[in-house]
């Protein structure tokens, strides 16, 4: 892949080798970097309700912090101070074709794992405060400078901040002081203390990933299994005997109750299933544009016929697995079985930034593919280019 934010001797396997997930790294651009959005569209898209966004002001001493949420008004950007406040918002990508285009450098991670692009515009001095974060994250330095400044290992027991609406570190000590400009990219694993602050006006475009924690996966995991067990599978004893003690919870009933729940694990495309479906699931469901009256694959098939267009729903999340009957998609959160002559044709129809005309034609060709491509369509993952128009 031709590259233009990455350097052309960046090595991709070293990077997934030696620093991803594991330590800092700085990777410095070349000077060609332009903005693909700017201040005053970032501004507009913060006081849609639709969006969300945040602003973060400080003091000069960074004793005081305020957050205030979105959306937001003229009037709000209006009575901003010079300096020492940021605007932050979530999900660009699905909003901005520019920036979502930042993401094709970024094919060295697998798609589902990329949450969205978050981007900040700070004053001079902004910031959001001594912080860490559970995930992998790219910053990219666009507009202006920025001072980051990178601590040690931390993590959810460290302290905090007392009285402040944010989760500030209230013990960080600088290991490494780096200055970014525009086209700098700095990689940050989990879990590392890190401090931004703006040097003048400053944009800086945050590349987010999904990790979900094993509280999580266990909560919605548990919770699917739940919904699939029956109700006459339950706790027995296998070895009864005598108590030796009243009342005594012996080492047999830990092993009982760790074979029963271990056999509930075992078949591994279940999990795998889940998790698809899991991680394909949208970060904000009320922007589904999922059909309220679904089309049948003729109708849909009789649009295209007339000259529509289809394309993917830039909101829309899609992954896919080998199955023993041929494949499964996972569609925002929904499972598609497919058969294995639609196999070949998924990683295309995965890829955001393939073509239309390079995956579509061949899903056509088929009945199978068709009614896919229906069913996808009625989900919200595909749409019409004139509904999008209206």
């Amino acid at each position: 892949m031709t590259s233009w934010l990455l350097p052309a001797n960046f090595d991709r396997e070293r990077f997934l080798r030696e620093y991803w997930q594991k330590k800092p790294l700085l990777i410095r651009g070349d000077g060609r970097f332009a903005d693909p959005i700017s201040p005053d569209e970032l501004a507009g898209l913060a006081c849609e309700s639709i969006v969300e966004s945040r602003l973060v002001l400080t003091n000069e001493q960074g004793s005081r912090w305020d957050l205030r949420h979105g959306p937001f008004s003229e009037h709000d950007f209006a009575r901003l101070p010079a300096t020492h406040w940021s605007l932050l918002v979530q999900a660009v990508d699905q909003w901005h074709d520019g920036v979502r285009s930042l993401l094709r450098e970024f094919d060295f991670i697998p798609r589902w794992r990329i949450d969205d692009v978050m981007i900040s515009f700070a004053s001079d001095g902004g910031g959001v405060g001594p912080h860490f974060d559970y995930y992998d994250v790219f910053l990219i330095q666009g507009l202006g400078r920025k001072r980051w400044r990178l601590g040690g290992r931390v993590d959810s027991t460290s302290p905090l901040l007392p009285d402040t609406p944010m989760r500030l570190l209230q013990d960080f000590r600088t290991e490494e002081d780096w200055l970014v400009e525009p086209g700098d990219i700095l990689y940050l694993p989990p879990n590392v203390a890190h401090h931004g602050v703006a040097i003048g006006d400053s944009i800086t475009y945050s590349i987010g990933f999904r990790t979900p924690s094993v509280a999580e996966i266990l909560e919605d995991l548990g919770a699917a299994l739940a919904r699939e067990l029956p109700a006459d599978l339950r706790y027995v004893d296998t070895h009864p005997r005598v108590p030796s003690h009243v009342g005594e919870l012996s080492a047999e009933v830990a092993d009982q109750l760790h074979s029963l729940l271990a056999a509930q694990l075992q078949d591994r495309q279940q999990l795998l299933r889940w998790f698809g479906r899991s991680m394909t699931s949208p970060k904000y469901p009320e922007l589904s544009n999922a059909s309220a009256e679904p089309l049948s694959c003729a109708a849909l098939m009789a649009e295209l016929d007339a000259g529509e267009v289809l394309l993917r729903n830039p909101a829309s999340r899609l992954a896919w697995a080998r199955a023993q009957d041929g494949a499964e998609l996972y569609a925002d959160g929904h499972l598609l079985p497919c058969s294995p002559a639609l196999l070949p044709l998924l990683p295309a129809l995965c890829d955001p930034f393939t073509e239309p005309l390079d995956w579509l034609e061949a899903w056509l060709a088929g009945a199978e593919g068709r009614q896919l491509i229906t069913e996808l369509f009625n989900h919200g993952c595909l749409y019409l280019a004139d509904e999008e128009d209206d």
